[in-house]
């Protein structure tokens, strides 16, 4: 079976088909969700996992009920300003930031913060945090490999923003179009989403 990264939080995924913008998240230690995968359903349901190993995404069709809410949409706020003042104060000061492109396939998830999300509805390009580098991310301001956003959500309970956007080149460092190119199943094995990276 996979191990899973020790010592690291977890970022699980849920939505009822692999083309779906409707989704839900938790995040999880390392070992509550090693464990969700040791004891994971594979007969009833679909399991991927991303490049870095530390978000997990579940395809479940009896899943339902998702709500988020729509906060900007091809480069104009859906809020009044009172509401986008107010909303500003409820942004936690890390949160994930899960990046779909319009077909509902899941393309990467990160984290961000809330200069992350006032960056994206200004620009209207796909920005993060990197924990790594301690700073702001736009993702392929180095590759070319940018996000132009067509829509951000956020969802309560907990805290993400849902990015929907257009994806040029590929996702993933590693040169899929998606971080989420393998999927679990049982008996250990895995397979690959995509035959090619981008460009081969």
């Amino acid at each position: 079976m996979i191990q899973l990264p020790k010592e690291k939080e977890i970022t699980i995924i849920s939505k009822p088909s692999f083309d779906s913008n409707e989704v839900s998240l938790q995040v999880m230690n390392s070992d509550l969700a090693q464990d969700f995968v040791n004891h994971f359903d594979f007969d009833s349901k679909q399991l991927f996992i991303d490049c870095d190993e530390d978000a997990l995404l579940e395809i479940d069709s009896s899943l339902q009920n998702f709500s988020k809410r729509l906060l900007w949409e091809s480069g104009s706020l859906k809020l009044t300003e009172e509401e986008w003042a107010t909303f500003q104060n409820t942004i936690p000061a890390i949160s994930p930031f899960l990046a779909q492109d319009k077909s509902g396939k899941d393309l990467m998830l990160a984290w961000g913060k809330k200069e992350s999300l006032l960056s994206a509805v200004t620009t209207g390009l796909g920005t993060y945090y990197s924990r790594s580098r301690k700073g702001k991310w736009v993702k392929g301001e180095e590759s070319g490999h940018l996000q132009n956003l067509f829509s951000i959500y956020v969802h309560s309970n907990p805290f993400f923003v849902q990015y929907v956007t257009s994806q040029i080149g590929a996702a993933c460092h590693t040169g899929y179009y998606s971080c989420f190119f393998r999927e679990l199943g049982p008996n250990d094995s895995v397979s690959f989403v995509y035959s090619n990276k981008v460009g081969e």
